[in-house]
């Protein structure tokens, strides 16, 4: 009864706000967190490795959520995010719980792989799938008091056609950064963003995401278990033991697992431990 309620309240609010704002997509499923730059530490939790970690919308030049410095920073379904970059990435998202909107100056920056599976009719969480969207920790203890409790939130959200921040995937060739120098959240993005020593890639967890480091010695350099076949542009997989992404037609490893992990997940590729 009350996802219904939640439901038929958060279409009412899109409908209304759609005269000044098109909506590039909705839903409803829950919330979760996974990184926290302020906090780096929160809820029994340590943030610095994961905050290392590159995001998907930094395309061709990567940057992490430390380099960009914003609380605010949301990660949405991985398929759907990689499947048209340019219309979601830096986009302005609209939370609700229980029917009320945040103010909060969300963004569009990131793929979370368990947001996109599991019913979006089922209002019972799920740890291997449930759709929705994945915080800062900060982001999601102001949307509920239950954030660290729970490490989950029942929300509805609604993504509309109003850039916040700019990633070079939506204005290639241009410097990354707020747009207008404000709305990305607590801090301002590196404008010429380096490719941090260390990368960490994610695997999910009840809570969020959890987080192993990884070398990016091998950033850059063209991999491919079959060069001649075409890929689709920002899908992932691993290559050996990197995770490659294809950029331009062609793969590119981006990230190169520990010697003591191996490259898993299939197309949501991550480092976990060797047994």
């Amino acid at each position: 009864m009350m996802k219904a309620q939640i439901i038929a309240a958060a279409g009412l609010l899109f409908t209304l706000r759609a005269q000044a704002q098109a909506t590039l997509a909705s839903g409803t499923g829950f919330g979760t967190y996974y990184y926290d730059t302020n906090q780096v530490q929160a809820c029994g939790t340590d943030f610095s490795a994961q905050n290392k970690g590159g995001v998907e919308c930094s395309f061709s030049t990567l940057m992490s959520l430390d380099q960009i410095d914003s609380n605010y920073l949301v990660a949405m379904n991985h398929s759907q995010l990689v499947g048209d970059m340019a219309s979601y990435c830096g986009k302005k998202v609209i939370v609700s719980v229980n029917g009320v909107p945040s103010s909060l100056p969300l963004f569009i920056g990131d793929g979370c792989q368990r947001c996109g599976t599991g019913s979006s009719s089922s209002d019972v969480w799920n740890v291997d799938g449930a759709p929705g969207l994945d915080f800062s920790y900060s982001v999601l203890s102001e949307l509920s008091a239950s954030a660290c409790t729970d490490g989950h939130i029942s929300i509805s959200w609604e993504i509309v056609d109003e850039t916040l921040f700019n990633f070079d995937t939506n204005a290639p060739g241009s410097a990354s950064g707020p747009v207008g120098g404000s709305g990305s959240g607590s801090g301002s993005a590196t404008t010429t963003p380096t490719v941090p020593t260390t990368l960490v890639t994610r695997a999910q967890t009840a809570t969020g995401t959890s987080t192993v480091a990884s070398d990016a010695s091998t950033v850059g350099s063209a991999t491919s278990s079959n060069p001649s076949a075409p890929c689709a542009t920002g899908a992932w997989q691993c290559s050996g033991n990197a995770l490659a992404q294809c950029l331009d037609g062609s793969w590119t490893s981006r990230y190169t697992c520990a010697a003591d992990m191996t490259c898993q997940g299939g197309d949501f590729p991550y480092c976990a431990p060797s047994y």
